[in-house]
This record gives C-alpha cells, structure tokens and sequence, in this order.
C-alpha cells in the first residue's frame, strides 16, 4: 500500500510540476515581444546579463538547496523533526552569511563587470540599478528558501508548485502593468522582487503548517549538521558551479567576444528550447526525495524502475518539443517576435536549432544525477561536467585554430559538447543500475528521436505548398494560426506512432489507466 502511495504521490508532484512550468514557459514566451517595444535590445540583454551573473552567484547555495531537499527526506522517514529543525537553523546562517559576502563582493567589482560586459557609459547607473536589485533579491530568496526546500522534502511538491505559479502570475501582471506605465527595463525589476517577497511568506506559513514543531534558533546550530553541509553540500555545491558555468557558457563567450547584443541574440535563440527544457526538467524535482526514501527503505528495485520509466518519458516529451521546435525555428521566430530590423534573425534561428538537442540531453543528465544524490554519492555527479570540461576545452582551441569565433559557432560547439558528454554520463550510470545498452537505446533514446522524423518530416511534406509565403513579409498571426494547425497535426501523429508502435501492450494499459484516473 506504501509503494503505490508513494507512486501516486510521485506521478502527483510531477504532473503539478509539468503543469506549472508549461504555464510559466507560456508566460516567458509572451513577455519578450512586450518587453522589446518599450525597451531597446542593448537593455534587454543587460536584464540577460543579470540573470548571468545572479546564476552564478546564487549557485552559491546550489549544495544548500540539495541537502535540505535529501535530509529533510531522510528525517521526515525516520520521523525525526528535531533535527529537521537543526538543519535548517543551521541553514539559515550559512546563507546569510553567504549572502552577506556575495552582495558585497558584487558592489565592489561592479566597474570591472560593467567593463568586461562592454555597458555603454549611458547605461552604466540602471546596470548597477538592476544588477545589485536583482542580486539582492536572489539572494534573499537563497536565504529564506530553505522553507520551499522543506516543502520539496517532505514531498509536498505540489503545495509548493501552486505558490510558485500564482508568484510568477503575479511577477508577469506587474510586468506589464509598469511596462505600460512607462517604468522602463526597471519594470522587470520590481516585479522580480514583488514575486520573491510574495512566495517567500507562503512558503514560512506552509511550512510551519506542514511542521508545526519545526523550531528556527541559533541555539540549534551544531557541529554535525554544519559538516553535512560542507561534505555533502560542498560536493554538489563544486558540482553546481561548473554546472552553471558549462549550462552558460555560450552566453559568456558571446559577452566576451560581442557585447551585450550577442548575448540578447543568445538569450531570444535559446528562449524555446530551455524553456520547453525546464517545463519537463521539473520532473526531475520529484527524483531525489522520491529515490532518498526508496533508498533508505532499501528498495532498489523500485528506484531502477523509477529511473528508468522517468527517462523513458522524459526524453519523449522533451523529444516531442524540440522536434518541432528545430524544424520550424525560422517560423517560431518571426511570429514570436517579428521581422526586427534590429537583430540578425538568420543568427537568432539558427542559435535555436542548434540549442534543441543539447538541451535535451542535458534534461536526461537530472535522475541519475538525482540517484547519485539519494543514495549519498554526490561526488558522481561530477562525471557529466568533467566531460562537458574537456569536450569545450578541445572545441574552442578547434574553433580557435582552424574557424572563426561567430555567435552560430559557440552555439554549435557547446551542443555538441552538451550531446556527447551527456552519452558519456548516461553511459556509465546505466551500467551501475544495470539499464543494458540495448533496452537504453530502445526504451530511452529512440523514444526521444523519433518526434524529430515527423516535424521534419511534415516540414518537407508542406515545403512545395509554402512557395507563396515569403518569411521577410509575412504576418505574424498568420504564422501563428499556420503554427498551430501545424502543431496539432504534428503531436497527434507523434504520439499515436508512440503509443501504437512504441509501447507493450502493458504500457498501453497503464497509459489508459492513468488518463481515465485523471478524467474522473
């Protein structure tokens, strides 16, 4: 009876999660074009810009996040809340402290930043506006998010996704409402910062809801909990940056090599993909409580099914985007943000096909780097960036000696290198859980190929009836409705092949089971 709540309670948390990032992605899919006519492209990619640097100094408590996420688990198993209540106190400080020294790292460093991004002397105050805002913002919600993470422990992933969509709802109202007030790129700002305070209160009340016993104290603060911060969280926490470093750093090079317009051109590319990436990532964030508890109750039969059924159904639905992302990248474009002249569209397209496989093999890195975590091995996970490492390392000395250093280049090395080190990673891991090459390549990865075949295929089907309409000239809303019909037929094709050729006759079963439960 507990293994098929604990099923349940996992297909819950990750249907909410799916559910919510589908919602934000739609939300961050309409804001640009907004954003782009009250704005100037130079502004939009200092927002990037922030996001870039915030990314990286937030990952300061990226080896935080996962121990609260692990051991709250761990805790809540065993039922102990006292110490639940010891780690977070514990917690607390050491983000606070962080927080502290980032905010003030970040101020004084602000004219070597402001030089090595090439910000136009004009726009130099509202980059330290912006920068430091969101900064502090990041990090009060680091600081204070311990209470999301707990909810995330304890499994209450739902709970927390629905205070998630209602924040970002709320950021995405006020963004538009300042955006036609004529506040500028600093609309974006206080609507950040309005989304964090607002969260952050919820989470404080679920949580001391969830915990009634739960204490916050100094007087709780141990020697114990603050090593398993720095052993357990220290490795993810090492893990973390590189992973951010190597997840962002096209857009570095970009800045480097460009300035701030490359980086926008980066940012309006790789729009679709991460986010069609991040809508279906969140079932990751059901793996490490889920596999943490299977694993403490030694259950390992149920943590390789989970591994793999969770991977099986994540590459397709990442397959089943990005196969028709890539296809109609051109299209995707131009009826998202229209003909501007202010852009290179061909580099903006072409920064969008490339972006779509990496990406998706970079999702199918997060169960088994969620198994590494559950099972206290987070030094494993180390695998994944090592050879993202070397595989960039030797692309940019390539690109360096024999080609030229353009925004499509960087874009197509780091897919490259996100594809194969991804192989590598998944490689080896399945041969620890025992997932054979053959049912890897049959069960995983064919599932996750096979969307691609019909979104080019139906692109060469209509290509000889698409003569009469010229993409320089054409009208957004016709592009759209065009889309959408074409979107329809593509998905319904995808998944009846998938589910009439690519599933036993017991998937099927389940499959109807759980669309019927839904229905009712």
């Amino acid at each position: 009876m507990k293994n098929k709540r604990q099923g349940t309670s996992f297909f819950r948390n990750t249907l909410a999660q799916t559910a919510g990032r589908l919602l934000y992605l739609l939300t961050r899919v309409g804001l640009p074009p907004l954003i782009l006519h009250y704005v100037s492209l130079e502004e939009y990619g200092l927002w990037a810009t922030c996001f870039l640097l915030i990314s990286y100094v937030s990952m300061g408590a990226f080896g935080v996040s996962n121990v609260y996420i692990r051991y709250v688990a761990e805790y809540n198993a065993k039922n102990q809340h006292e110490s639940i209540s010891g780690l977070v106190s514990t917690g607390l400080l050491l983000t606070f402290l962080f927080s502290c020294l980032a905010l003030t790292g970040v101020w004084l460093a602000m004219p070597w930043l402001l030089q090595g991004f090439k910000v136009a002397p004009h726009l130099q105050q509202t980059a330290q506006v912006l920068i430091l805002g969101t900064l502090a913002t990041m990090l009060l919600d680091m600081t204070l998010g311990a209470f999301a993470y707990i909810l995330h422990g304890l499994q209450k992933i739902a709970q927390q996704t629905i205070v998630w969509i209602i924040s970002f709802l709320l950021e995405t109202a006020l963004i538009v409402t300042l955006l036609l007030l004529h506040y500028g790129i600093e609309s974006l700002l206080w609507a950040f910062f309005a989304r964090y305070i607002f969260s952050t209160l919820v989470y404080i009340v679920l949580c001391y809801r969830a915990l009634p016993d739960l204490r916050i104290s100094i007087r709780l603060v141990n020697r114990d909990f603050l090593h398993t911060f720095l052993k357990y969280g220290g490795i993810l926490q090492l893990s973390g940056l590189l992973g951010v470093a190597m997840y962002s750093i096209e857009r570095v090079l970009a800045g480097y090599l460009s300035g701030l317009a490359a980086i926008a051109i980066l940012d309006l590319g790789q729009k679709f993909p991460v986010m069609a990436s991040q809508v279906f990532s969140s079932m990751n964030a059901s793996f490490l409580p889920a596999i943490t508890e299977a694993h403490h109750l030694g259950k390992q039969q149920d943590i390789q099914r989970l591994y793999t059924q969770g991977l099986r159904y994540l590459n397709l639905l990442n397959g089943l985007a990005m196969g028709f992302l890539a296809p109609f990248a051109g299209w995707l474009i131009i009826a998202w943000i229209g003909n501007n002249t202010a852009m290179n569209m061909a580099d903006t397209i072409k920064v969008l096909v490339c972006a779509c496989a990496g990406y998706q093999l970079h999702v199918l890195t997060g169960p088994l780097s969620a198994y590494y975590q559950g099972i206290n091995h987070p030094a494993r996970t180390f695998g994944y960036i090592g050879w993202q490492v070397l595989l960039v390392g030797v692309g940019l000395a390539a690109v360096w000696q024999y080609f030229t250093f353009t925004i499509v280049t960087i874009a197509l090395l780091v897919m490259i290198a996100r594809i194969l080190s991804a192989l590598l990673y998944l490689l080896v891991g399945n041969v620890r859980l025992g997932l054979t090459l053959w049912r890897f390549i049959r069960s995983v990865l064919l599932p996750g190929l096979m969307p691609y075949l019909f979104g080019y295929g139906l692109m060469a089907a209509i290509k000889p009836w698409q003569l009469w309409l010229d993409l320089a000239t054409a009208n957004r809303w016709q592009l759209i409705l065009i889309l959408g019909v074409i979107g329809v037929v593509y998905v319904l094709l995808t998944v009846g092949f998938f589910y009439a050729f690519m599933c036993g006759t017991e998937e099927q079963a389940q499959i109807r089971q759980k669309l019927n439960r839904r229905r009712r």
